[in-house]
């Protein structure tokens, strides 16, 4: 066993836990150097997949109203790396990892749908407004997702570490434009900051409202974003609703499920 019985309860509780230590100091420092090498384009990547970007610049950088110091501090994100690349594929299905979301599922069979990594480059690193992962994907039945947000820079209250709002995965899957009448200042007043050492994680429930404030720190906040689910789960996707293959990473595979 990876968590305690403690750790298991506070996260379906709550809708998140952090994790101090998931990653060691060497597999840190390997994906920021990937991160740098796709930036620079020392790496040979695709332009997408199934027509999605790989690389979005920051809406700021695009525009031309913030020129950036670097290739790597022009980007928002870099979407699908365990698609792109082996080397972030095998993190995705380290066993550490996999097994701790197996533990959270009580389900030993897991798939990744899909993961990002959000680059928040220093002095213009864009805020992320509340929102549910599952609003990404409204399809997946159940609605019942972890993330494994994993921080490859020290996630601090400064440079926008992610804001969680304790049980707030109990509302259900919300429609963004129901958002600003549920988010009053009462609600908003018991977010919780959850800043991450690089390495670690914080694992959040797909349903779970959070954010991430803007970067105006000097400091990079660059943090992969693995996003779970269990190999029973259906899709009922339409050919509108574009997703990157699943990924078994650990255990069986199911006919009729993902």
């Amino acid at each position: 066993m990876i968590l305690t019985p403690e750790q298991k309860a506070t996260f379906w509780r709550d809708g998140f836990l952090p994790y101090p230590t998931l990653l060691d100091t060497e597999e840190v420092a390997q994906l920021q150097q990937l991160t740098e090498d796709i930036a620079y384009g020392r790496v040979e990547i695709a332009a997408d997949i199934k027509g999605i970007p790989i690389l979005e610049k920051e809406a700021t950088v695009a525009r031309g109203e913030v020129q950036a110091a670097s290739p790597l501090d022009e980007l928002r994100k870099i979407n699908f790396p365990a698609s792109i690349h082996e080397s972030f594929l095998a993190i995705a299905k380290k066993p550490k990892v996999v097994d701790l979301i197996a533990e959270l599922f009580d389900e030993p069979d897991i798939k990744l749908l899909g993961d990002q990594i959000f680059m928040k480059p220093p002095g213009h690193g864009s805020v992320k407004e509340y929102h549910q992962d599952s609003a990404s994907w409204p399809f997946l039945i159940p609605q019942n997702q972890i993330t494994c947000w994993i921080p490859l820079d020290d996630a601090t209250l400064e440079n926008g570490c992610i804001r969680c709002i304790p049980g707030s995965q109990t509302f259900g899957l919300l429609q963004v434009k129901h958002l600003p009448q549920l988010l009053t200042e009462e609600m908003k007043a018991r977010e919780v900051p959850v800043p991450v050492p690089a390495g670690g994680c914080l694992l959040f429930h797909s349903l779970n409202l959070h954010h991430s404030s803007a970067n105006t720190s000097a400091n990079r906040r660059r943090a992969w974003a693995l996003h779970y689910m269990m190999a029973k789960t259906r899709d009922l996707s339409t050919s509108e609703e574009v997703h990157v293959d699943y990924i078994s990473v650990r255990g069986n595979s199911y006919a009729g499920y993902v």
